[in-house]
C-alpha cells in the first residue's frame, strides 16, 4: 500500500495557510474556517508538475496544506507562499528515541510550523504502548520548547483492544494533554469501528487537527487489516460516503479543532477532481 511516508520519500513536499470564513444565506456553515489539503491526496499530479499543482490547489480554494517530512521544504516554501498557501503542520516519521526526535525537531523548527504530526499504525501490547506514552511525553515537551505542538495521527491498529484500553486510549490517558494532542483521521477511526465523536467528548480539546476523508457505504469496518490495494477502493470524496459530516463538525468545538485537511489515499477518478469535489462539499456544508 502506498503510504504517506512512501509518498514523502518519493516526492518531497510543499505546503500552506491563509483564511477567510464564509457565511451563507441558509444556515450556519459546518466549517467556517480555511479548508486545508493533505498534499498526499494529489501526489500523482504533484510528481508531474509541482508548481502547477500548487496553483490548482489554491485556485480550487484551499488555503492550507499539510505535507510530509522528507522533502526540500526550504526550496518549496517560496512557491507555496506565492500561491497564497501556508503550512500549519507537517507529518513526520514517528520517533524511536528522544535524541532522534530532537534532531527532527531541530531540523524543521525554522519553517514556521505550528504542529508536528507522527503516525505509524503499530501493533503493540499494552506495555509497549505505555513505554511509547512515556517517550511521547518527552517528545512533546521538547517540541513545545521549539514552539511546536506534538500530535499523533492514528490509523486502525491503535484502536484495537488488548483486553483493556486500546493503544489510543493508553496514549490519551498517560500523556500530558499539553504535550500530546491528536490529529484525528475520521476515515481511519470509522474504518476501525470506533466513533470519532466519542473521542472528541472523552478527551476534549485534544484534537486540533482533523483529516477529512470519506468511507464508501459498502465497505465493512475492520480494525485488524488495511484495505487491500487489489480490492475495492474504500476512499470516497468527502460527502460521497457513509460518514455523517454534520455530526462530526457539530463537535469540532469540543474537540478543539483548529485546522482540517481533506485527504484521499486512492481515487476512482482523477485525484484533482476528487480534491475539488471534497472542497465544494465542505465549502457548502451547513449544520442547519
Amino acid at each position: 500500500m502506498m503510504t504517506r511516508r512512501n509518498f514523502v520519500k518519493t516526492l518531497g513536499g510543499t505546503a500552506a495557510l491563509a483564511a477567510a470564513p464564509r457565511l451563507g444565506a441558509a444556515g450556519r456553515l459546518a466549517w467556517p474556517g480555511p479548508i486545508g489539503l493533505e498534499l498526499y491526496t494529489v501526489r500523482d499530479q504533484f510528481a508531474k508538475d509541482h508548481l502547477g499543482t500548487l496553483k490548482l490547489i489554491a485556485a480550487t480554494g484551499y488555503k492550507e496544506l499539510e505535507v510530509g517530512s522528507d522533502f526540500p521544504l526550504a526550496e518549496l516554501l517560496p512557491d507555496v507562499k506565492a500561491d497564497g498557501l501556508t503550512i500549519p503542520s507537517a507529518y513526520l516519521d514517528a520517533p524511536k528515541t528522544l535524541d532522534d526526535w530532537k534532531k527532527t525537531v531541530d531540523g524543521v523548527s525554522k519553517f514556521g510550523l505550528h504542529y508536528i504530526v507522527v503516525g505509524d499504525n503499530p501493533k503493540m501490547d499494552s506495555d509497549a504502548w505505555m513505554r511509547r506514552a512515556e517517550l511521547f511525553n518527552q517528545c512533546g515537551k521538547y517540541s513545545l520548547t521549539a514552539g511546536m505542538q506534538f500530535c499523533y495521527h492514528a490509523h486502525f491498529h491503535e484502536f484495537e483492544s488488548n483486553g483493556g484500553d486500546s493503544g489510543y486510549d493508553i496514549m490519551a490517558k498517560h500523556c500530558d494533554p499539553k504535550l500530546l494532542k491528536f490529529e484525528m483521521d475520521v476515515f481511519w477511526a470509522t474504518y476501525a469501528g470506533v466513533d470519532p465523536v466519542h473521542y472528541f467528548t472523552t478527551y476534549p480539546g485534544r484534537f486540533p487537527l482533523l483529516h477529512i476523508k470519506d468511507l464508501y457505504k459498502d465497505v465493512p469496518v475492520n480494525p485488524h487489516e488495511s484495505p487491500r490495494n487489489d480490492g475495492p477502493n474504500p476512499f470516497a470524496p468527502v460527502g460521497q460516503g457513509k460518514i455523517d459530516w454534520r455530526r462530526i463538525f457539530s463537535n469540532t468545538k469540543i474537540a478543539g479543532t483548529k485546522h482540517i485537511y481533506v485527504e484521499q489515499d486512492r481515487w476512482n477518478q482523477p485525484s484533482v477532481e476528487c480534491m475539488k469535489i471534497s472542497f465544494d462539499y465542505l465549502k457548502n456544508l451547513r449544520l442547519s
